[in-house]
């Protein structure tokens, strides 16, 4: 977690956003521009964009994790880094999968109430990958 999120020695803050019982998504703050890496070693299976408001607002990076490829990573509210290609293998912690946008701009988000900015962030989603049900 550490590597991944940048946090200290004395461990990570993190808050349960109200009214979503089970949810399935990491919200890591970070202010627009912050470089994302990659959570899991894999390999990149889809680069779509966010559409928010009929506005293009960042894209998804789908990762396919290497030690578990019945499900699939998903990363939302970030630039994709341009070398990043469908294919493209990457490591945890070490590969850039490119940079915080700001989604603020165009929704309320919820992790403001909780920081000092805006509240950006990476959406991080785990899902079971097509054919695995």
């Amino acid at each position: 977690w550490r590597r991944i999120a940048g946090a200290r020695r004395d461990g990570p803050v993190w808050y349960l956003l109200e009214g979503r019982p089970g949810t399935t998504v990491l919200a890591v703050g970070a202010a627009e521009g912050t470089d994302v890496y990659a959570p899991v070693d894999g390999s990149v299976v889809a680069i779509s964009d966010v559409v928010r408001n009929g506005r293009r607002i960042g894209s998804r990076v789908d990762v396919r994790p290497t030690q578990s490829p019945s499900v699939l990573v998903s990363l939302t509210n970030l630039r994709p880094d341009p070398a990043l290609t469908v294919g493209s293998p990457v490591l945890a912690a070490t590969s850039k999968l490119g940079t915080v946008v700001d989604i603020a701009a165009v929704e309320d988000q919820s992790l403001a109430d909780h920081t000092e900015d805006s509240g950006n962030n990476v959406s991080i989603s785990v899902y079971p990958s097509a054919g695995s049900l």
